[in-house]
């Protein structure tokens, strides 16, 4: 069971319930856990609690439990959750309003996902950056660019994806940037690769755009190595997955913070 983050501040009211999807896989959820640690570092003045949708525990029942029983009386529910799709509008709103229920004193309000927040078109450039291609002289102009979505059947989801492949391709002035998906979504990783690979580009990176490590990776792997071993004359890359970085837990606690000032206008309004 995930352990409370401790903060440095006993007297903290403020509190700050992370929203993970949660997996089976032990990687994925102790690379959420090490973001909650980071967030809870840089603010320290807050109560951060950590918790899962589902897959693993805490869930969101007991990280609201454990805000209240930590002296929090103010909490905003941050989705650390790239797109919105059923999870974002029905399912963490209806668990959140559940567990509220169960603690009156608490004011809650729930923050947007992360979406194509600036920071996260940031930590995407820099994992690109992290890939070998650096190491070949194969210019911008050479490279095309896959983006890897795990998918969904949301299409506001799928929607949201193409946007933030668009930020990328617009700031890049990359050869060509394509979209796959893992599951649920159109086009499928290996018609993207593929479809990369007839452009005749002198490479290919492969990039997870995924929180956290897990199976999904060895999925990507596979076809990314298969349809490299169809194409042999261009080099192909994959490049590491988002995971933890400053950069993440900077865009976290901007949503908490537009979250926070919404509520107040909110409530302003209302008097």
């Amino acid at each position: 069971m995930a352990s409370a983050i401790p903060t440095n501040d006993k007297s903290a009211r403020q509190g700050l319930l992370l929203v993970g999807h949660g997996s089976r896989d032990e990687v994925g959820v102790e690379e959420f856990l090490a973001v909650a640690r980071q967030v809870a570092a840089a603010r320290p003045e807050w109560v951060v609690q950590p918790c899962f949708l589902e897959f693993a525990v805490p869930d969101i029942a007991a990280g609201m439990a454990a805000l209240a029983a930590r002296g929090a009386r103010s909490v905003v529910v941050v989705p650390v959750i790239l797109f919105a799709a059923g999870h974002i509008r029905r399912d963490i709103p209806a668990a959140v309003a559940a567990a509220a229920a169960e603690h009156p004193q608490l004011v809650v309000c729930q923050a947007e996902h992360l979406g194509c927040h600036e920071a996260l078109v940031a930590l995407s450039e820099k994992r690109f950056a992290e890939t070998a291609v650096g190491q070949h002289p194969a210019s911008a102009a050479d490279t095309q660019l896959v983006l890897v979505g795990r998918g969904s059947l949301d299409p506001e989801a799928t929607a949201e994806m193409l946007r933030f492949a668009e930020i990328r391709r617009a700031r890049a002035q990359l050869a060509g940037v394509t979209v796959g998906f893992l599951s649920m979504a159109a086009p499928p990783l290996v018609e993207a690769l593929a479809a990369a690979a007839t452009m005749n580009p002198r490479r290919v990176v492969v990039q997870p755009h995924l929180l956290f490590g897990g199976v999904l990776l060895k999925r990507l792997s596979d076809v990314a190595q298969s349809l490299a071993a169809q194409h042999p004359s261009i080099d192909w890359f994959i490049s590491p997955y988002l995971g933890a970085d400053p950069l993440l837990v900077q865009a976290l606690l901007d949503r908490a913070g537009q979250a926070l000032i919404g509520d107040q206008n909110r409530a302003g309004a209302s008097r």
